[in-house]
């Protein structure tokens, strides 16, 4: 039963990948515990387990998994940029228990981006890798008030960047899991079957004692 109850979940997530991979990572940029890196790699495994590479897979990738996760986390980023622009640095002192960003956090961000000789190069690279987290990164660019054309853009491309290269490790990791399955497999059984001879063998030892007793 259990096993059925995977397998109607699995189905479902599939049937629904794009959706389920857009709320999630929406939620992701506000409840700050969830990460998209689990989201993204859980569904791409489910998406495209036991598929070899192809130009179509490839292209089921980026429809199914990067397009609509770059624009969850997109739109999801907005709220606390949005919080940070209209209430700046107050906002973040007293919500930083919270969201486990502080101002200091945001300096840090801060320190990077002046160092930094371009920009929206910098904002991108930062969506591309996820050195910082990307909670400092909204509030930071909510309490500079950088341009939301130029948010908008090196959001999504950075994010979609991100999100690409954690689907195909979850690809490629999902395609190795199904070559070493029945390997696990066997190996899984046989671990059992020992563990299973040593408790008899440590019963049968037990009542020999006892009965020369």
């Amino acid at each position: 039963m259990f096993s059925e109850i995977i397998n109607i979940t699995e189905s479902f997530i599939v049937a629904n990948v794009s959706w389920a991979v857009f709320i999630g990572c929406i939620l992701e940029q506000i409840i700050v515990p969830i990460p998209a890196s689990l989201i993204v790699l859980s569904s791409t495994f489910l998406l495209l387990k036991g598929t070899s590479f192809s130009l179509a897979a490839v292209g089921t990738l980026l429809l199914k998994v990067v397009l609509p996760a770059s624009m969850g986390i997109t739109v999801g980023s907005f709220v606390y940029y949005t919080l940070a622009y209209k209430l700046g640095e107050p906002f973040i002192k007293r919500t930083s228990k919270y969201l486990g960003v502080s101002v200091e956090d945001v300096k840090e961000v801060e320190i990077k981006f002046k160092k930094s000789r371009y920009d929206d190069i910098f904002m991108f690279l930062a969506r591309c890798f996820p050195v910082i987290p990307s909670i400092a990164i909204n509030l930071f660019c909510g309490v500079i008030r950088y341009d939301l054309k130029k948010y908008i853009i090196t959001t999504f491309l950075g994010s979609a960047v991100q999100i690409f290269g954690w689907g195909m490790l979850a690809w490629f990791s999902g395609n190795i899991y199904l070559v070493l399955e029945d390997q696990v497999s066997f190996i899984g059984n046989l671990v059992t079957v020992i563990i299973i001879v040593v408790v008899i063998g440590f019963i049968v030892l037990k009542r020999r004692e006892k009965n020369q007793k």
